[in-house]
């Protein structure tokens, strides 16, 4: 069996470093700041300054970098 090497278009998102995550809960749209500590097929993990969230893929509407 032939194992198929699945290659991503975007860079993986823990490279991005500080970053914004805009993201839609019950109605609303959240925003988070902080560093993207892992993420997986389902969710993604943004540590800020007040903690860490755990944020749905399916929710999450855009993902911008922190200009340096």
């Amino acid at each position: 069996m032939e194992e198929k090497e699945t290659k991503s278009l975007t860079p993986p998102l823990q490279d991005l470093g500080e970053c914004k995550v805009v993201w839609k809960e019950e109605e609303k749209t959240k925003v988070g700041r902080g560093k993207i500590t892992n993420d997986d097929v389902n969710f993604v993990y943004l540590t800020g300054e007040k903690g860490t969230v755990i944020v749905n893929k399916k929710d999450i509407i855009a993902i911008k970098a922190a200009a340096e």
